[in-house]
């Protein structure tokens, strides 16, 4: 066994030492690097917030709208120069997604097609309206939980995961996950297995892992253990539609989709609703009581009292809306690992520098919100910036707004330590967050 051990270790440190010191291409030799060191130190620090990478690097992201990294081995371009980004999303063909099987077999096996990597026809397939009855399902669970933890603090990282787990299940599957009450279910640890022990590792993320052979079928593993129980889950998805039922959730209009002889068979779609962006918009709602205010006399101007709103309803919350768009300002929820990396077909040109073709390039969100050259005050919180803006697609978190808003006063558990500003632990994972939900008209 301790042999093993040692080859195992050294197998590590040897990828760890290759990956350290994979060979700078020409054409990014002038760009400048951060360095895989300050990555893993972040790393060992759990201090690894993409604010402070910002903050450390924003010298050179302004002035040259690029850096580098090295991530898995591959010398990633991390682009904040917005010209460029508008370039890269209207013209898919000269800035095609990265193939995630270059990138990370795990990730490639765990996502498969989805909307996020999709490229042309394929990424317009998954455009549809969400089941806002389903979501609502959900969401009155979320204020059972609410109502038993008699206005103590509690830890909202932990309760919006467990949150958007069963909003996942009701709204994709049809299928109650039950996180709530069971965190310890068979559905629950295997999605967590994945998603916590493979997605969110932050040395897997930084080094190629994926070379060593007994990691990588190791998590092949986990993510075949996952995918079986789906696949339990869509064949009775089939099973209930042959019987003619119906509950409206996003598999039963993909399954019935794929009927369509003009439509091309669907593959597993993953809906990502994101617990670390609802997180955040509550930790803001609880720190900036003039907003929540404001919107919470939004919402009974428009709803009432009902807990049940219309698509139409949602819609009109003009000024949940701004907030929603500020927080995701403030806050990108989508990491610059991975979801946005792309290959150039072309060289590119970016201020001073011209990135070779064949590069791997990626939005660096973070950058780009928290510009001084593109957003007055970019470090405060302004929802009024959106004010022209149209809702889309932001259906899910008004309506958890709406649902918090109606009932509760939020504010920050005492001695919290994001008093100041919101501590992050690595890229977009922010330290665990302590809220107390106060019954209104107490």
């Amino acid at each position: 066994m301790s042999l093993l051990i040692f080859v195992a270790v050294a197998i590590i440190l040897y990828i760890v030492y290759k990956s350290l010191n994979t060979r700078i291409p020409d054409g990014l030799k002038d760009v400048h690097t951060i360095s895989s060191f300050h990555l893993f130190k972040s790393a060992i620090k759990k201090r690894g917030g993409t604010n402070k990478m910002y903050s450390d690097f924003q010298e050179y992201f302004e002035r040259d709208g690029v850096v580098k990294l090295l991530i898995k081995g591959r010398w990633i371009c991390l682009i904040t120069d917005p010209v460029i980004v508008k370039n890269m999303l209207l013209r898919p063909d000269t800035y095609p997604k990265l193939d995630l099987k270059e990138y990370s077999p795990v990730f490639s096996r765990h996502l498969g097609v989805n909307v996020v990597h999709s490229n042309g026809d394929i990424w317009k397939r998954y455009r549809h309206t969400l089941p806002i009855h389903l979501f609502v399902e959900t969401g009155v669970k979320l204020m059972n939980i609410l109502e038993r933890i008699d206005n103590k603090p509690i830890e909202v990282m932990n309760l919006m995961q467990r949150f958007t787990l069963d909003a996942l299940g009701k709204t994709a599957f049809g299928f109650d996950f039950n996180n709530f009450e069971d965190s310890n279910n068979i559905y629950v640890k295997t999605y967590n297995d994945v998603y916590n022990g493979l997605i969110r590792n932050s040395f897997a993320n930084i080094f190629p892992l994926e070379r060593i052979p007994f990691w990588l079928n190791r998590a092949f593993k986990k993510i075949d253990k996952l995918d079986n129980l789906f696949d339990e889950i869509i064949k009775n998805k089939h099973k209930f539609i042959a019987a003619g039922k119906s509950n409206g959730d996003l598999l039963e209009l993909m399954i019935k989709a794929c009927e369509d002889p003009n439509n091309p068979t669907l593959t597993n779609v993953e809906l990502r609703v994101s617990s670390d962006a609802l997180s955040t918009l509550l930790y803001l709602l609880a720190i900036h009581k003039d907003v929540q205010q404001k919107a919470r006399e939004e919402v009974m101007r428009i709803l009432g009292d009902s807990l049940t709103p219309s698509a139409e309803q949602l819609k009109s919350l003009k000024y949940i809306n701004m907030i929603i768009y500020e927080n995701l300002r403030i806050y990108p929820s989508v990491s610059p690992n991975f979801f946005t990396l792309r290959k150039l077909s072309e060289d590119l040109k970016c201020k001073n520098h011209v990135i070779p073709t064949s590069s791997t390039i990626g939005i660096y969100s973070y950058g780009i919100h928290h510009s001084p050259t593109l957003w007055e005050n970019p470090e405060k919180f302004i929802p009024e910036r959106f004010e022209n803006k149209n809702p889309e697609n932001l259906e899910f978190m008004v309506l958890v707004m709406v649902l918090e808003l109606c009932k509760y006063e939020l504010s920050l558990a005492p001695n919290s330590i994001h008093e100041d500003e919101l501590k992050f632990v690595r890229m977009t994972k922010a330290l665990p967050i302590e809220l107390v939900f106060k019954r209104r008209n107490e």
